[in-house]
């Protein structure tokens, strides 16, 4: 019953204002002193006369089209009032999804001055807030012999966000994003990074491999394989022979001394101290050579294998003692 009023009242004061100002219905309803009921109404239609065709009943069958059944589509915002309220609806809603990007360019829209001024600060608002939390990328790429690349064009998540590489930091979305960097003459080169929340100006860069170097490459990789037998194997294992030879030479002729010496014809017990101590050092001179026979030849088959993996740690060290002499052998493989 209200609606109907507020009609016929717009109706009269509409037909009153048109007559002296037609556009004063629109200054009015920008102003907001014109209810929108009232600026969009309509004069009834003209009273038909009597005898006329158009006062006469229609008798033609109604018909119904598939439109008129069909229910309505959401109706675009027709008024600024309308669009600002749907842009600010719009802000958080693709800022709960994640879409702080559109989020951001919808708080943009509902903070021009057409807009309701409540409307207007509260967008502002959310728009410091996103600028502050998109995460902005840097691109960057490389040459493998050095220099930059500025001809890449980077695709993020199957779409081109930069047809160049200018330096200008790009926002993105928070999550997950795989890129591809695309060079025209060097191949394509991919990537996945997470943006985060308050990122800002972070760089991506990546290095294309120089094209004229593969063949280099590959030259220069045919020759791995086994190594040949290391120069110290051979010193090493010749010192182990000749100690182990002298070895057996001074323990031959200390025991045949101290044999001969216990025999029924020997000095045993009143020998010469001079004899005893010449078959002792015979004893000792065994000893040492013994240890310095078996650290040569350890080291020399550590060199091989070591030598032969790729590796050349090896240490070997003698030292006498009162009672012979201690060896040792130290190898990092």
């Amino acid at each position: 019953m209200l609606l109907s009023l507020n009609d016929e009242m717009g109706t009269k004061i509409m037909r009153t204002i048109s007559r002296k100002w037609r556009s004063a219905p629109a200054l009015l309803f920008a102003f907001g002193l014109l209810p929108v009921g009232i600026a969009n109404a309509k004069p009834p239609a003209p009273a038909p006369v009597p005898g006329s065709p158009s006062a006469a009943p229609s008798t033609a069958p109604s018909v119904t089209t598939p439109a008129a059944e069909a229910s309505p589509e959401v109706a675009k915002p027709s008024t600024p009032g309308e669009a600002c309220s749907a842009a600010y609806e719009r802000t958080q809603t693709e800022k709960l999804a994640g879409h702080y990007v559109a989020a951001s360019a919808a708080a943009l829209e509902c903070s021009q001055l057409q807009c309701n001024s409540a409307i207007v600060q509260e967008c502002v608002r959310f728009y410091g807030a996103l600028e502050a939390e998109t995460p902005t990328l840097v691109f960057s790429a490389r040459k493998a012999e050095g220099g930059e690349l500025t001809d890449v064009r980077v695709e993020m998540d199957g779409k081109t966000v930069a047809q160049q590489i200018t330096g200008r930091p790009i926002a993105v979305d928070p999550g997950p994003h795989n890129f591809v960097f695309i060079q025209p003459t060097r191949g394509l080169l991919r990537m996945s990074e997470t943006a985060r929340v308050g990122d800002k100006a972070r760089v991506l860069e990546v290095t294309f491999a120089d094209p004229h170097a593969k063949s280099a490459t590959n030259g220069a990789a045919a020759p791995s394989g086994p190594r040949g037998v290391p120069v110290m194997t051979y010193v090493l294992g010749g010192v182990g022979v000749v100690a182990l030879g002298s070895f057996v030479y001074f323990r031959v002729k200390g025991v045949s001394d101290y044999n001969a010496a216990n025999s029924d014809t020997g000095c045993s017990p009143n020998c010469n101290p001079d004899d005893v101590d010449s078959i002792r050092k015979k004893f000792t001179y065994s000893y040492i050579s013994l240890g310095v026979g078996a650290a040569s030849l350890a080291g020399a088959a550590a060199f091989y294998f070591v030598g032969r993996n790729g590796g050349s740690s090896v240490q070997a060290s003698v030292a006498p003692r009162s009672d012979g002499a201690m060896a040792g052998l130290k190898a990092t493989f």
